[in-house]
């Protein structure tokens, strides 16, 4: 969303391509992502827009120095021609496509962990032990996450493992 500020921006690119790099671990090789700027049609000042769009892109320069993207293409589709956008949705297609017949078992179990981690764990609180998030589990019955000890650890150390949290194990 272009209307909000670019360090909120910087935070969902961020998290949303810690997620996905996540989800898509077990994916046989890299695939890309295609971040789409919205709300682009609410910025009034065209001069604005441009210059929002190249701190985007030095945010996304950043990422490729953390080693957080590989690569990065801007692409400003109102200024393509519909050959192009063709070509552009045809590259989309195939991208999506691939995911889907690589890793057609990806399991959101821990991005939706992490979001229940920070729904029900209070900001102020530096840790929480097993017990008490299986106690939380149980008490809230969420869908799809399990509230067994070995299954909860199991999804604990794939969250820590990608830098979300930190997680040890008392084994």
């Amino acid at each position: 969303n272009l209307l909000l500020t670019l360090k909120e921006i910087t935070a969902q690119v961020y998290y949303w391509s810690a997620m996905i790099g996540n989800v898509c671990s077990k994916c046989p090789q890299q695939s890309s992502i295609v971040v789409v700027g919205t709300h682009a049609d609410c910025v009034a000042d065209e001069r604005k827009l441009e210059h929002l769009g190249s701190q985007i892109e030095q945010v996304a320069r950043n990422a490729i120095e953390h080693h957080i993207f590989v690569q990065f293409t801007a692409l400003n589709v109102t200024l393509y021609s519909a050959r192009k956008l063709h070509n552009f949705m045809s590259l989309l297609y195939d991208i999506i496509n691939d995911i889907r017949v690589k890793c057609p078992a990806i399991s959101l179990n821990c991005h939706i962990m992490y979001a229940f981690l920070n729904d029900k764990v209070p900001k102020n609180q530096d840790a929480i032990s097993l017990s008490q998030l299986l106690t939380l589990l149980s008490h809230e019955d969420p869908k799809f996450l399990p509230t067994e000890a070995t299954e909860v650890s199991k999804l604990l150390k794939t969250l820590s493992e990608k830098g979300f949290i930190v997680f040890f194990d008392t084994n």
